[in-house]
């Protein structure tokens, strides 16, 4: 589990929740310490812990698919991420950086879809 020590949620909104990193987790020395950014496969594994959250069980992602990484999310970066359950056992993965001010609009930065089953 992540939670606490790699990232905390800020605030549960109804669109997601709101998270920050930990710029000091040891992670971040080796990826990269010239220019630290958060690990793909972090924030996977954020979305899997949210998604328990968010169904009020636990499950596992058993395949992801169509996952797209349109920019880096650098450990200063305040996220948004949703969950949406689209079917029985797959759900739809956001990841948005936030509007800095009412001109501009929120930016996707990740996008999947996640097979999961039911523990």
């Amino acid at each position: 589990m992540l939670r606490s020590s790699f990232y905390d949620i800020v605030q549960s909104k109804q669109d997601g929740y709101v998270i920050r990193f930990n710029a000091s987790h040891p992670i971040f020395s080796g990826h990269f310490p010239e220019r630290p950014v958060v690990p793909g496969v972090c924030i996977v594994q954020i979305a899997e812990e949210l998604a328990v959250r968010t169904f009020g069980h636990p499950i596992r992602f058993m395949a992801i698919h169509n996952l797209k990484f349109r920019q880096p999310i650098t450990p200063d970066q305040y996220v948004t991420i949703s969950i949406v359950k689209v079917e029985e056992s797959i759900c739809n993965v956001q990841c948005i950086l936030p509007a800095y001010d009412a001109t501009e609009g929120a930016t996707l930065i990740v996008s999947f879809n996640a097979q999961f089953a039911m523990l």
